[in-house]
């Protein structure tokens, strides 16, 4: 039987079904990157445009492109891009012709989060800097300074205050004779942005905690079995 307990804002983002427990809500370590991207990091001023293409409803036949805190990504329309990343979307159309097409350090940035009456959404003129800007600093708000590493005895338990299915698989390891270190992802923004890195490398989505990285091999949740077949290998 797996155990875990799932906080609010990894349930947003989870694939892996286990057992939840409620808590208080965790700060995302990318919501600094979305702010700045929001606010505009420089001191560059935001240009209305009108570009040579519809900008309206679902942007359909347009080249978008989003970012968050992994970099930047393309997307075939505006349902396609998390709400809340619709603040500051990369705009163009491959329909233009070259000779009305902006200069190379220019792009149309559109803010698609809520249209017009008319459908259509405000479009900026911004610096192809500026907008790479936001990139990096989005991605900056989430790097982890060093390569994750396993804690003692190459065990890590990502874990909780509030969560009992953490102290179960704590104490189980404990019973078995496991070292390992436990890493409090609430108090600890870089253990958080360490955790979802090991997971993310691992092809695995958490919805919750504990995350048990048992010398490279990724255990969502409290798998008892799981976790005897790792300790058994040892």
């Amino acid at each position: 039987m797996k155990l875990g307990c799932a906080p609010p804002w990894l349930l947003s983002i989870a694939l892996l079904a286990s057992v939840a427990c409620g808590n208080p809500t965790t700060a995302d370590p990318a919501r600094a990157g979305e702010a700045a991207a929001a606010r505009g990091t420089t001191s560059e001023a935001a240009e209305t445009a009108a570009p040579p293409f519809a900008v309206r409803e679902e942007l359909d036949g347009l080249l978008l492109v989003w970012f968050d805190g992994e970099g930047s990504h393309s997307a075939p329309g505006r349902s396609d891009i998390p709400e809340a990343r619709r603040n500051a979307v990369r705009v163009d159309s491959l329909a233009v012709p070259p000779d009305k097409r902006l200069d190379p350090e220019h792009v149309y940035v559109a803010d698609v989060r809520q249209p017009r009456p008319d459908g259509s959404y405000p479009v900026y003129l911004r610096t192809r800097a500026w907008f790479e800007a936001q990139v990096e600093a989005a991605r900056g708000a989430v790097k982890v300074a060093e390569p994750a590493k396993a804690g003692a005895g190459g065990v890590t338990v990502y874990m909780a205050s509030w969560c009992g299915a953490c102290r179960s698989a704590a104490a189980y390891m404990r019973s078995r004779n496991v070292t390992f270190a436990e890493k409090d992802i609430e108090k600890d923004a870089q253990a958080n942005a360490e955790m979802l890195q090991k997971a993310r490398a691992a092809g695995k989505t958490p919805r919750g905690v504990p995350v048990i990285d048992f010398r490279g091999h990724i255990v969502l949740g409290f798998d008892q079995q799981q976790l005897d077949q790792l300790i058994d290998k040892m």
